[in-house]
C-alpha cells in the first residue's frame, strides 16, 4: 500500500497519467510500487496504450520496461486524472438493490443511464468545487469501467472484450437540479465542474472481477458514509456496457460509471451533504483511494 496525498494505491499494476519530475505529465505504467514513463516507448496516451495491448498483456509490458528502465518511486511523481476528456461519461442511477431501497424506489428493469459531460473530470488532490451556498451536494463512490476498445452493439457476452479496466469514480452531485424537474435535469444537477474525480489509476480488467465482489467505501472528513460490494448491483458490467452500446459507439478512453451502493447523503437524516473544508475520499478493493478537498468559491457560478 502506498499512501499520498490525494490518494492511495493498493493494486500492483496499474496504467496512469503522472506529472514526472521533468514538470510533465505523462502516460505511465504503475508496477509494484514504481512508475515507469510510457513516453519513452513510443506512447503519446493511455488511449493509445489500451487499444494496442490488451489488458492480458500489460503484466509481461510491465516486466520488460522494469528490465530496461530504473522508474521513479511511487512517491516522486504526483498521479493526475487517468483520462482527461473522455469523449463520454456514461453513468448508471439505482444500480445497487440498497441505494434503490433507500430512496423508496423499485429496481428499474433496464439499467437507468444519464450523462456526465467531460468539464466535470478532475484528479486525485483536485479540489471539488462549490459555487453556491445554497446547493446541495452530494458525493457517492462508484465503480468505474474504462473502455479499452471501440465497439458499438455489443453483445452482452462479448462485452467484457471492450472493457480494458477499472478506476474509482466520485459521481458528486447537486440534489435540487438533478431533481428540479426530475430526470431530464440528472445530467444538470451531476455535470458541474469539478464533479466527477477519477483515478488514481486503471487497473487491468484480468486483475479484478467485480462479479466476485469488491468492496467500495465512501469517507467524508473521517466519516464513513458508504460500504458497500459490487454484489449487491443490479446490473452487472456487461450488462451495463452491452446496453450502452446499443446504436452507440463506445470509444477508448470513455468512462461508464456502474452505480453507487446506500448511505448517500441526502437521504440521511438530517442530511450530510458537502461543505468547504471537507475531505472527500473514495476507496475500492483492488485499486485504491482518491482524496479530494472540498472548496467554496462562491463567486465564480451561481
Amino acid at each position: 500500500m502506498h499512501t499520498l496525498l490525494g490518494y492511495r494505491v493498493w493494486a500492483s499494476i496499474g496504467i496512469a497519467r503522472a506529472l514526472m519530475p521533468g514538470g510533465l505529465v505523462e502516460p505511465v505504467i504503475v508496477y509494484r510500487g514504481r512508475v515507469y514513463s510510457l513516453s519513452s516507448w513510443g506512447y503519446t496516451s493511455l488511449k493509445e496504450f489500451m487499444v494496442e495491448t490488451p489488458p492480458e498483456e500489460t503484466e509481461k509490458i510491465a516486466h520488460r520496461v522494469s528490465r530496461h528502465d530504473q522508474g521513479v518511486p511511487l512517491g516522486g511523481v504526483r498521479l493526475v486524472a487517468p483520462i482527461e476528456r473522455p469523449t463520454k461519461i456514461i453513468a448508471v442511477g439505482l444500480n445497487y438493490k440498497s441505494h434503490a431501497e433507500e430512496v423508496g424506489m423499485k429496481p428499474p428493469s433496464v439499467p437507468e443511464l444519464f450523462v456526465k459531460t467531460p468539464n466535470t473530470i478532475i484528479g486525485p488532490g483536485d479540489p471539488i468545487v462549490i459555487h453556491n451556498p445554497n446547493l446541495m451536494v452530494d458525493a457517492e463512490a462508484e465503480l468505474a469501467v474504462v473502455i479499452g476498445l471501440p465497439g458499438r452493439g455489443v453483445a452482452e457476452s462479448d462485452a467484457e472484450s471492450i472493457v480494458w479496466g477499472y478506476m474509482c469514480f466520485n459521481d458528486v452531485s447537486e440534489r435540487r437540479e438533478q431533481l428540479l424537474s426530475g430526470v431530464s435535469q440528472w445530467w444538470k444537477g451531476k455535470s458541474r465542474d469539478t464533479y466527477s474525480p477519477t483515478g488514481p489509476l486503471i487497473v487491468p480488467r484480468t486483475q479484478l472481477n467485480p462479479r466476485k465482489g469488491l468492496r467500495l467505501t465512501l469517507t467524508i472528513t473521517g466519516e464513513r458514509l458508504q460500504d458497500g460490494n459490487t454484489l449487491d448491483m443490479i446490473f452487472t458490467v456487461e450488462t451495463i456496457v452491452s446496453y450502452a452500446s446499443r446504436g452507440i459507439l463506445l470509444e477508448p478512453g470513455d468512462i461508464v460509471a456502474t452505480g453507487t451502493p446506500s448511505g448517500v447523503g441526502f437521504t440521511r437524516k438530517p442530511p450530510r451533504l458537502l461543505k468547504g473544508g471537507d475531505i472527500v475520499e473514495v476507496c475500492i478493493e483492488g485499486i485504491g483511494c482518491i482524496e479530494n478537498p472540498v472548496i467554496e468559491d462562491l463567486g465564480s457560478s451561481s
